[in-house]
């Protein structure tokens, strides 16, 4: 397997010992690309990190109406509910906090690349939306926000997957040259307007569960 998506990890460790095995050989089968194709949750996460480096909070709302007009013309209910959804996440957005995201210092936004890690052995991709730098106390720091969204609800646990392998990949591409930022290396769960800092995932509960699932999946494929 070339790459694994984080969200895939986190699927892979909600999954039965048995179910695993189907799930791993799905992976690895060819991808088919569809007209349809894209993220669910793409229209209101790049709405969200657009708003997150202009801070343009006008923006939330005409997504809103724009997307609004597509649900009125979708005629499927697949479309129209995954419009809703979208729509729904725009509306609770206006309440963020966006100011609490980043640094108050002045940032400087770095070109993002995706990135494959490999992390306890497992090949994972890691797709940040922004990766910033700043300076505080006189020293120039690295932080990285990436924006996640599930319908069903990420666990604190599985958000951690995504700050550690985000952690990770700061260390691999920036490391060299900046301190990685604890407080600013963060998820976001845009679903539930959750964050976590890797400075929150430190302790043994979430170090432990985050070993366990890549040990497993490591085993996997």
């Amino acid at each position: 397997m070339k790459k694994i998506s984080v969200a895939n990890v986190v699927e892979f460790g909600r999954k039965t010992p048995a179910s695993r095995v189907t799930f791993i050989a799905n992976l690895k089968k060819p991808k088919v690309k569809t007209s349809d194709g894209g993220n669910y949750w793409r229209i209101s996460s790049s709405t969200i990190s657009q708003v997150f480096k202009s801070e343009e909070f006008d923006i939330l709302d005409e997504k809103i109406e724009s997307v609004s007009e597509k649900k009125k013309n979708a005629k499927a209910k697949i479309s129209k509910d995954m419009y809703q959804c979208n729509i729904d996440v725009l509306d609770n957005a206006k309440e963020f906090d966006f100011h609490d995201l980043k640094p108050y210092f002045s940032v400087s936004y770095i070109k993002n690349t995706k990135s494959v890690l490999e992390l306890r052995g497992v090949p994972i991709q890691v797709i940040p939306n922004h990766v910033f730098t700043f300076e505080e106390s006189g020293v120039q720091k690295v932080g990285a926000i990436w924006f996640i969204a599930k319908k069903d609800i990420y666990s604190k646990e599985e958000l951690a997957i995504f700050v550690y392998s985000l952690h990770q990949y700061l260390l691999n591409i920036w490391g060299d040259k900046y301190e990685v930022s604890e407080d600013y290396c963060m998820a976001f769960d845009i679903t539930v307007g959750y964050k976590l800092s890797h400075k929150e995932i430190d302790g043994p509960n979430y170090q432990e569960f985050i070993k366990e699932v890549l040990g497993e999946l490591k085993k996997a494929i």
